[in-house]
């Protein structure tokens, strides 16, 4: 061994063991490990460093977070938070959030809904290029498949944007009141299918209604059956059984304003788009069943949803990396990250999964002040850095 070798090899150790005290300490004095033993306490007191750093920056997030987090690598939570209320103008320590407090997942919801209609594709029931006018003849778009209804690909309007009066309805709006409104109503689309890549809550709701087609199911019997019970979601729900759901669950209204929750407005009522409760322990249980135990789909379908599937008519990928349910990040110093956000009536969220490293994280809030946002990188570059 070279004076050189042997000097760092005594040092490393003493100056790691001074800053640090790690979990396994060597019995043998320091100068005679060997290179493999020096490397395993390198790993130990690395994890010990990782796990300090990760740690201060969850205090320095909760301090402004009113929702929940959970950070997991290796299906090992690392770290998990609960912050401020569900309600904030109550503040009781029974209305405090939890890791079992239930939020609206806004956009987030859309992996659930990918799934389902895949679900039905493995099974052969229905096909990637069946058109939506297999199911609903009386809408005015031919060509659209539902490859472009997954891929947000299909140059259909907007249907949070349409006029109020196209609807008739008592209480919460309902998929098929908006089926309805684009049969009579008929808005234009706003590309050739396949031209463009425009993110459009319309191709959602519209595979929730194709799920109760097809299975001959409601939507939330659906999900309850075939994704909450076999991934173990014990708490998640679809937003018309909120009312049943009030005496037995934990559930946070949206905040925009800090004490002022938000009421449930006539356009929560849709689903498919958006429109699931869940919580940050749910949501790590379903990520262990998509991802890594293959209880939800086969893997090839799985594979499918994490990779870019958005490619246009050219032939060219657009900038925005779309799977089936999810965002797609092609990340400079990390490689792939599949994720989703969700932003609705005060609420604000971010899923997002590593592959490489087994990475996942869930940040959760019914405040939105920002208070998650561009996290993500710096956890990623603790947990994954040197």
């Amino acid at each position: 061994m070279n004076k050189l070798l042997f000097l760092l090899l005594c040092w490393f150790p003493t100056l790691l063991f001074s800053q640090v005290y790690p979990h396994n300490k060597p019995e043998k004095p320091l100068q005679t490990l060997s290179i493999a033993e020096v490397n395993a306490v390198f790993d130990d007191a690395n994890k010990i460093y990782k796990s300090r750093d990760l740690n201060k920056l969850i205090d320095q997030v909760s301090a402004v977070l009113n929702g929940a987090v959970l950070i997991a690598q290796d299906d090992i939570i690392l770290t998990q938070r609960s912050a401020g209320y569900n309600k904030m103008n109550v503040k009781r320590s029974d209305k405090r959030n939890t890791d079992t407090t239930c939020f609206e997942l806004a956009s987030v919801s859309k992996q659930f809904t990918a799934t389902c209609i895949l679900q039905l594709i493995a099974r052969e029931k229905l096909f990637l290029e069946d058109q939506l006018t297999d199911f609903f003849p009386n809408l005015p778009y031919p060509n659209i498949t539902i490859r472009h209804l997954l891929t947000h690909t299909s140059g259909l309007p907007e249907f949070f944007h349409f006029d109020p009066k196209w609807y008739q309805y008592n209480g919460l709006l309902k998929n098929r009141d908006v089926v309805k409104a684009l049969e009579v109503h008929r808005p234009k689309i706003v590309f050739k299918p396949g031209d463009r890549f425009s993110y459009t809550n319309t191709n959602y709701m519209l595979l929730a209604a194709i799920v109760e087609k097809v299975s001959g199911q409601s939507f939330e019997e659906y999900l309850k059956k075939n994704i909450f019970i076999p991934a173990g979601m014990r708490h998640s729900f679809c937003v018309t059984q909120l009312s049943q759901k009030r005496q037995e669950e934990s559930i946070a209204s949206g905040h925009k304003k800090k004490d002022v929750p938000l009421a449930i407005e006539f356009d929560d009522g849709t689903m498919g788009e958006k429109g699931i409760y869940s919580t940050v322990r749910d949501l790590f249980a379903w990520k262990k069943a998509y991802f890594n135990e293959g209880r939800i789909l086969p893997k090839e379908w799985v594979f499918a949803a994490s990779h870019p599937e958005n490619q246009l008519n050219d032939g060219n990928y657009p900038s925005e990396l779309y799977g089936y349910g999810f965002r797609l990040e092609e990340n400079p110093s990390f490689g792939r990250l599949v994720y989703h956000g969700g932003l609705w009536h005060g609420f604000q969220h971010l899923y997002l999964y590593y592959p490489e490293k087994n990475v996942f994280m869930v940040f959760l809030s019914n405040y939105c002040n920002g208070a998650h946002r561009g996290k993500s990188s710096e956890i990623l570059k603790i947990l994954c850095g040197v």
